[in-house]
């Protein structure tokens, strides 16, 4: 499976716990956040997705955190990006954070 193939998959994961499993949800999306963050449209998408998840379970901070992040997925154009940062509220928006084994062989 290639990288982004499995972008797309983490997004699917998601959806399919869209409504019954928002804990689950969120942690695919952090996975496809941090395959998707070197490249613009999927760092970007990612944080709109994110956007949408705290819209749905009223979660008004990590929306702001989201708001604010967004613009910052413009990072991924010049190579700034926090490796492993898994675009939620509960790392700092700069912070690295170790990438999960299972997905280090995709990002190299």
């Amino acid at each position: 499976m290639t990288r982004e193939q499995a972008f797309w998959q983490e997004y699917q994961l998601a959806r399919a716990q869209r409504g019954t499993d928002p804990t689950a949800e969120l942690r695919h999306l952090e996975r496809a956040h941090i395959l998707g963050q070197r490249y613009f449209s999927e760092h970007f998408r990612s944080h709109l997705w994110m956007l949408a998840w705290a819209w749905r379970q009223r979660d008004w901070a990590e929306g702001l955190a989201q708001l604010l992040r967004i613009p910052g997925s413009l990072g991924s154009l010049l190579g700034l990006f926090p490796l492993g940062n898994p675009g939620t509220r509960r790392v700092g928006p700069l912070t690295p954070q170790a990438v999960p084994e299972d997905l280090q062989a995709l990002l190299k």
